[in-house]
């Protein structure tokens, strides 16, 4: 019994000493500061570094948050009046995720064109819909509508370009309060995002046509790229 007490003790000091060990910072508008951090090895066996940046017309925000967590693919999309970008550099050594400056999003056309809008509803959406010129990995077009989780629940119609990975991760959009639930498809071809399709909430009884990125206050738009950090440190 002895033998088997001092055996699981050595194997939990050795598990603990091969954590993993990566640094952690979050960067809003200011210098990033690298701390070191163990790992949960039961959930992450990745550093990263995550380069995020939410634009609308009154605000652009670009941060950065290092930390242990899951590798993910690029999250791009534009409606025109909103558009948010998410790249994640990833490693599996200690302290190698040292990266304090954030990642430059690819911002050259690509030739797709995509209707674009962003929306509290269908109707504003079809009120304000206008074509949107694709940049980078953003090869397809989407149409997305559902829950939007800002400062109060709402509900969002969004219109635009999006990545591949966006397109085959509809829930990845969720970090940025956008919850998807209906509504939701992607296409390829100029501007074939144009139609409805699958839609099983009725939006006719809502006709509130304001945009939906600047129906906020600048400081409530600050407060949103906060909450941002911590759903994306959480990812």
């Amino acid at each position: 019994m002895a033998i088997l007490l001092t055996l699981a003790l050595f194997l939990g000091l050795a598990a603990e000493a091969t954590s993993l060990q990566c640094y952690s910072c979050h960067n809003f508008n200011q210098n990033c500061t690298l701390k070191a951090n163990g790992c949960n090895d039961t959930l992450h066996q990745t550093c990263r570094s995550l380069t995020v940046r939410e634009k609308g017309r009154s605000h652009d925000h670009e941060y950065i948050v290092n930390g242990c967590g899951h590798c993910l693919g690029l999250i791009t999309f534009n409606s025109g009046p909103y558009s948010a970008f998410l790249h994640a550099t990833c490693c599996n050594s200690d302290l190698c995720n040292d990266q304090v400056e954030p990642e430059k999003e690819n911002k050259v056309p690509n030739g797709l064109e995509c209707e674009g809008c962003f929306a509290l509803t269908e109707a504003g959406c079809n009120r304000s819909m206008a074509a949107v010129k694709c940049y980078g990995q953003q090869d397809r077009c989407i149409h997305t509508s559902g829950n939007l989780h800002w400062l109060d629940n709402s509900t969002y119609v969004l219109k635009g370009c999006a990545s591949h990975y966006v397109c085959h991760n509809n829930n990845s959009i969720s970090v940025f309060g956008l919850e998807p639930n209906t509504g939701f498809y992607c296409c390829q071809g100029d501007r074939c995002n144009l139609e409805f399709r699958n839609l099983t909430r009725d939006s006719t009884m809502a006709l509130n046509t304001v945009n939906a990125a600047t129906s906020l206050g600048t400081q409530s738009l600050l407060l949103i790229a906060q909450l941002l950090i911590l759903r994306v440190s959480e990812l």
